[in-house]
């Protein structure tokens, strides 16, 4: 943080980017592709993930904020996947879900 705030301070002190560096940043900003950067969703939201393990069968939905496992809320399944197996996993090879590399 104090990088920032120094170069701010610079910044501030010293006026700050000329009017022509500035029109560059906006136009070089104005080309940028920001639909490359978005990562598609592999799954909709109300997919059912489900995983049986030690004789018990798991379900997890997939919801608009994240996952639900026996209504409780999760941002990702690797926490998930450490509830049912009671060891560190990677929720996405525990589901079966990881993508394959290209």
């Amino acid at each position: 943080m104090l990088p920032i705030l120094a170069f701010r301070i610079q910044e501030l002190s010293q006026g700050g980017l000329t009017a022509p560096t500035q029109a560059k940043l906006t136009e070089a900003i104005g080309m940028l592709n920001t639909s490359t950067r978005k990562v598609p969703r592999r799954f909709r939201p109300g997919t059912r993930i489900v995983r049986e393990w030690k004789g018990k069968v798991h379900e997890v939905t997939i919801t608009d904020c994240g996952f639900e496992y026996k209504g409780e809320a999760f941002k990702s399944l690797s926490p998930i996947a450490c509830r049912i197996t009671g060891t560190h996993w990677s929720g996405p090879a525990f589901f079966g879900t990881k993508g394959k590399k290209q």
